[in-house]
């Protein structure tokens, strides 16, 4: 990252996490603190990690498999309309919200819902 050129006193304030068992990164510099930026990306990397245990089907983040790590990153999952209609749709399950904000902030439940009930309706009934 390039550093602060209008003044060079100010701290950097950005945060790098790594999740070392699996090697996810997240880097977040949305906020004016270090302690915020930092809270913020732990909440990220939680969500990741929790999505990976989703997708492999475990029942903690202890119990990811490294090896059978998708690359997401290669996929869009959601798009953000800030202006001028402010909307988030995800992409994968057309579920839509007006509550920029708080997704935001990382309240993406609705989306993790809409996700779970399209998948139980397409897997197969056992």
């Amino acid at each position: 990252m390039a550093r602060n050129q209008g003044n060079i006193n100010r701290p950097e304030t950005w945060v790098q996490v790594i999740h070392l068992p699996t090697g996810i990164t997240v880097l977040c510099d949305y906020e004016r603190s270090q302690m915020q930026n930092k809270k913020k990306a732990l909440a990220i990397l939680k969500g990741k990690l929790w999505a990976i245990a989703l997708a492999q089907g475990v029942n903690s983040i202890a119990d990811i498999q490294p090896g059978r790590i998708k690359c997401f990153s290669n996929k869009i999952i959601r798009e953000y309309i800030l202006h001028p209609y402010t909307n988030v749709k995800d992409l994968r399950t057309d579920a839509e919200t007006t509550a920029v904000t708080e997704v935001l902030n990382g309240e993406i439940n609705l989306f993790i819902k809409a996700y779970l009930q399209q998948n139980s309706l397409t897997s197969p009934s056992q």
